[in-house]
């Protein structure tokens, strides 16, 4: 039987060759569109680390107390931190004037004991703070406290990291510089550097933002902190006079006599001082 010769066109194959070559170039194609998609998304992540704007991911977390502070604390058999002089300050310790006007005395540094979770607290009232949190936690509320006492260090790693996030946004330095001020005090004139003032939050709602203010927690501190000392020191209507934005998270201590002639007539601490 005679085989049948079959015999192919040199179209065809040519064809066939032209097809497979389109294809090695698709997914060659895929693979670059892949890979350039990747090294995208890893230089956002990349970028938001360096300017610092993951830095609230942990919820500016409760995050956040250096390992420097701790090991500066671990340092003292007593847990306390004690002012170098030996000395108070001047006057009624508990109404010192902490604000850009009225900075720090240079090298003054409380003593401090721990509230919880390796946070500190002036030791002459971290008593009143402490009774706070409980018998509000007595009331099923949730607090969590993501900033008290701060080194100077640690104050100047955080107002520079606000300076460096502004300027990302596109400020020039002198106005990142400036604004920076209005939300996160310079070294020396914050409270937090006093060791009077503590930053409390809801658990479940840990973003420092004005919603802060809706929380049952926030709520709750806003009608009671006063029976415990505290006020809450930046209201929503005194950045004129304070310098500071409104901070429904930020409570100071001042005294019970102090806190509650100040929270009743609705005044920040320079109006009831008269400075500022």
């Amino acid at each position: 039987m005679q085989r049948e010769h079959v015999y192919e066109r040199p179209g065809r194959s040519e064809s066939r060759r032209r097809r497979r070559q389109r294809q090695f170039y698709r997914i060659l194609a895929a693979i670059w569109l892949m890979a350039f998609v990747l090294g995208l998304l890893c230089g956002k992540l990349v970028f938001a680390k360096e300017t610092g704007l993951l830095a609230r991911a942990g919820a500016e977390s409760a995050a956040e107390e250096s390992e420097n502070d701790r090991t500066q604390t671990a340092e003292h058999d007593s847990g306390t931190i004690d002012n170098p002089d030996g000395e108070e300050s001047a006057g009624d310790w508990k109404l010192t004037l902490v604000n850009a006007t009225h900075p720090m005395a240079e090298g003054y540094r409380p003593r401090v004991s721990e509230i919880e979770n390796n946070y500190y607290f002036d030791s002459r009232a971290v008593g009143e703070l402490q009774q706070m949190l409980a018998d509000g936690r007595k009331e099923g509320l949730d607090f969590w406290i993501c900033s008290a006492y701060r080194t100077m260090e640690k104050q100047t790693d955080l107002y520079n990291n606000k300076v460096s996030r502004l300027q990302a946004e596109g400020l020039s330095y002198e106005d990142a510089y400036r604004q920076a001020g209005t939300v996160v005090a310079y070294p020396g004139t914050s409270e937090h550097n006093l060791g009077l003032a503590a930053d409390i939050v809801a658990k479940d709602y840990q973003l420092l933002d004005d919603k802060q203010a809706e929380t049952p927690e926030a709520k709750w501190l806003g009608e009671n902190c006063w029976r415990y000392g505290f006020i809450l020191r930046y209201p929503t209507d005194k950045t004129g006079e304070t310098g500071i934005i409104f901070e429904p998270w930020h409570y100071r201590y001042v005294g019970k006599e102090a806190a509650r002639e100040i929270m009743e007539q609705g005044i920040c601490l320079e109006e009831y001082l008269g400075e500022k």
